[in-house]
């Protein structure tokens, strides 16, 4: 029996360090990109960041520049050009020449390739609505370039108009050409299963997998969160836990700590033990106390903006539009201090969830952001504390509902260098008639993915009653390696902690913190609390030093009754 169980272990071990492997030798191999957009108001909108997130996942060096930030330069070395045509708009002439001149791989996206030598040969006809792609039917249709490439291209994917069948994804030896830059769900899956025959890379065999027990806070039910946990321990699947370290009464605002739920406490350590890998899943959930549970914690849901004071008392003004102010420079002062005030909120919960987690002996190694939401800027904050971040990706600083991510475990450049670990088939959800619908169609659309993320999460709340289903519908996808941070370099860092996850499964953890700085923390966010006890210290030193006082006076007069007998015998 132990030596089954030691072959299990070794299985389980290769085939973790695996997960990783089938994208990071397409990765090591990769090309050297440089990606080129034009969109409107030179903004990088959220069609650009899922075509940088979906190449960024084949590649350990992108570079992504407008088509006015250009430079001839950023060509040299360059082993693919991504020319992003967002929008329709007037190359800029150097940009049209280096290009020109350029012999290594490109691949052109929507408008303004037709501007190109590169593509003489290419007929462009305008635009063209598609009601399905690949024989698959549309749930949107969309606008697409009609293309007719040179003969002995390959049309790699085919749309279909109301009379017409329309080239969608075409590739014509060092040419490749993608006829929108739509991202949709159906664009994506059909862009990211063409990936592998545009970039020349041999597709995987198999898919990383994960599964996430989400929202466990100072209130889960310890005895659901060990069931559900041990059920994943149990059969050797490294599972994550995404852990939210206080809970905010959304009636009264009162704060629950972790650490008040003591066997909460020890199941998470235990669960830990047994392969269970902690996700800081923000510090509380919620940015206004009455939101708990629907709250964004990074994200003004309310006025749909970034966070801009933490005050919560009351509902802040707005953001201005630029139109709002003289020019350009007293907007960008105004932002600046807008930012300042994001940054320093950010930066104070990150620290608190990272430091209340290693208090109680429980290692957080990447984060979640509650409900995905979080600016731009927020994600650059973020990427200064953790290495990784799973679930899907706020693409707006305007709009939260503007979320996506990419099939493949990708760096996309608007999260500053951290890994992102897609979630892609969503949760079992009890209020829908077949709670485990939404999972069933994302994973027959995955099977067609070769290399796609198989990324979901579970309520524990739900004990076991969907779980063994939703593992099912993980499996049948085929090959699948189950994703392990403990096998991948981590890190996790406060001013004070250090959390260095390491590739070879070793794990350091520093942490300077001690009980005085506990206390010190805990009396600035209660300080009528504080001074209740600085109070009661205070009284104690005072009657300590009236018992020292009284004792004193009795030991002297002791010496003073002794004296005088001694002087009257």
């Amino acid at each position: 029996m132990q030596f089954r169980k030691w072959i299990l272990i070794g299985f389980l071990l290769v085939s973790s360090w695996g997960v990783m492997q089938s994208q990071s030798d397409a990765a090591s191999d990769s090309l050297k990109l440089l990606l080129i957009y034009a969109a409107e108001e030179n903004r990088v909108d959220e069609n650009v960041h899922m075509i940088d997130a979906t190449f960024s996942a084949f590649t350990t060096e992108q570079r992504v520049v407008s088509i006015q930030e250009f430079q001839p330069e950023l060509l040299t070395g360059t082993d693919a050009v991504v020319l992003v045509g967002d929008a329709k708009m007037d190359l800029p002439a150097p940009l049209i020449k280096a290009l020109d001149g350029y012999k290594g791989d490109m691949i052109a996206f929507g408008y303004n390739a037709d501007q190109l030598r590169t593509f003489k040969g290419w007929d462009y006809r305008g635009e063209v609505e598609l009601r399905s792609l690949d024989g698959h039917s549309l749930t949107k249709s969309i606008s697409a370039v009609q293309v007719i490439p040179p003969q002995g291209s390959e049309i790699i994917v085919s749309g279909n108009s109301l009379n017409e069948t329309i080239p969608f994804i075409i590739k014509n030896g060092r040419l490749s050409y993608i006829a929108a830059t739509s991202f949709a769900t159906d664009e994506k899956m059909q862009i990211s299963k063409a990936m592998y025959p545009i970039l020349g890379i041999d597709p995987p065999d198999v898919h990383p997998a994960y599964l996430r027990l989400e929202d466990i806070s100072p209130v889960s039910d310890h005895q659901l969160v060990k069931e559900t946990g041990d059920y994943l321990a149990d059969r050797g699947i490294p599972f994550y836990m995404a852990v939210i370290p206080v809970y905010v009464n959304n009636e009264t605002g009162e704060q629950m700590r972790l650490s008040a739920n003591r066997k909460l406490v020890d199941v998470l350590r235990h669960l830990q033990d047994r392969g269970g890998i902690i996700i800081a899943h923000g510090y509380t959930h919620s940015y206004r106390y009455e939101e708990t549970g629907e709250g964004f914690e990074f994200w003004d849901d309310q006025l749909n903006q970034k966070i801009t004071t933490e005050r919560t008392d009351k509902l802040p003004a707005p953001l201005p539009s630029r139109e709002s102010f003289r020019s350009q420079d007293e907007f960008d002062s105004f932002m600046n201090e807008v930012d300042l005030i994001e940054k320093r909120y950010i930066e104070r919960k990150h620290r608190k969830a990272i430091e209340d987690l290693v208090d109680l002996g429980l290692i957080p190694l990447a984060f979640e952001a509650p409900h995905y939401t979080m600016s731009s800027t927020g994600y650059g904050i973020t990427s200064d504390y953790f290495t990784s971040i799973f679930g899907q990706v706020q693409l707006s600083d305007d709009n939260w509902g503007v979320m996506d991510a990419p099939l493949f475990i990708s760096t996309p450049q608007i999260l500053s260098g951290m890994t992102l670990y897609p979630e892609t088939i969503g949760y079992a959800d009890p209020t829908m008639a077949d709670p485990l619908q939404g999972a069933r169609e994302s994973v027959k659309q995955l099977k067609e993915i070769p290399g796609s993320v198989v990324g979901g999460f579970y309520h524990p709340y739900l004990g076991l009653e969907y779980l063994p289903e939703m593992l099912e519908l993980i499996y049948s996808v085929g090959p699948i390696e189950w994703l392990d941070l403990r096998t991948e370099e981590q890190i996790v860092k406060t001013d004070d902690i250090l959390i260095h996850q390491q590739e070879n499964g070793g794990l350091k953890v520093q942490s300077e913190r001690n009980y005085w700085n506990r206390l010190v923390e805990r009396s600035k966010e209660h300080p009528l609390e504080g001074a209740l006890w600085l109070m009661a210290v205070v009284v104690a030193l005072f009657l300590t030093a009236f018992f020292i006082y009284i004792a004193s006076l009795r030991v002297g007069l002791k010496k003073r009754l002794f004296r005088e007998r001694e002087s009257i015998g």
